[in-house]
């Protein structure tokens, strides 16, 4: 038996794995190479989709599910194939983001489908640093994606606005269909009923075994379910205030290697 065997680790990627230049640091390479090298599982729990995620997958190695969508996909990038897959209620959502589209102009819309992202947003009304961070992406009219399934709808825009568009929904009869979490001040993310970053981590350790102990770790309140439904969950120093009262153990922050840390201190 080597030294990590039946450990699990999970990272979400912006502000832990990533620092704030959006980069994995040679420090959490090294860590994460070692770790898996003796015995142990890793794997990224994000918002982000396959095909951005293995963007930054040169620099590292995953050899365990990952949780994709903020829970909607559970990923195995070694057979690029998905475990698992929600689809969001596309028909009956049409509706009420074609009202976002005209009420709340300076909110970009992005839909995820399982090939692409795509913006139904004018491309005249997008940051440009937005789209940068989220390719591949597309941009067009809801009607081009009608006949694929859609996994999540991100938000981006204004804290105020978002929250007003939030609570135009929390009266609809959406809101029992929906499930929806802030994965930053300036996103707010709509995913199927049911589904968080924590209903993909009980998936996984039903397949993976109760031998397993499975560490998680994050920043922000899409980590929330993950944090607590883990053996062990873990926040960042750079972490929101109430993430770190739950977290089992508050590490060093994501500028700091904060997974190299937690490979060499904790597990």
């Amino acid at each position: 038996m080597k030294k990590f065997t039946n450990k699990l680790l999970l990272s979400d990627m912006d502000g832990t794995l990533l620092n704030s230049q959006g980069c994995i640091s040679r420090e959490n390479q090294q860590a994460i190479k070692y770790f898996i090298e003796n015995g142990g599982l890793f794997g990224i729990a994000t918002g982000r989709s396959q095909l951005n995620s293995v963007l930054f997958l040169d620099e590292i190695k995953v050899n365990a599910p990952c949780i994709l969508y903020n829970g909607c996909g559970i990923f195995d990038f070694s057979a690029n194939k998905f475990i698992t897959l929600h689809e969001l209620p596309k028909a009956r959502l049409i509706v009420f983001l074609e009202y976002c589209l005209k009420k709340f102009p300076d909110v970009t819309i992005q839909i995820y489908c399982p090939e692409m992202c795509y913006f139904v947003s004018p491309e005249s009304q997008a940051d440009p640093y937005v789209v940068s961070i989220h390719q591949p992406c597309e941009f067009c009219g809801m009607d081009a994606i009608i006949d694929i399934p859609w996994i999540k709808i991100l938000f981006c825009g204004k804290t105020e606005d978002l929250r007003t568009l939030n609570a135009t929904m929390l009266h609809s009869e959406l809101m029992n269909e929906l499930n929806w979490v802030f994965s930053s001040e300036i996103y707010l993310e709509y995913l199927p009923a049911g589904i968080s970053k924590g209903s993909a981590l009980r998936y996984i350790k039903e397949i993976m075994g109760a031998e397993f102990r499975v560490y998680a770790v994050g920043d922000y309140n899409n980590d929330v379910e993950m944090l607590q439904t883990a053996d062990v969950g873990i926040a960042t120093k750079n972490a929101i205030s109430s993430l770190k009262e739950l977290a089992d153990v508050v590490t060093v922050s994501n500028d700091e290697n904060a997974i190299a840390e937690i490979i060499d201190k904790i597990l």
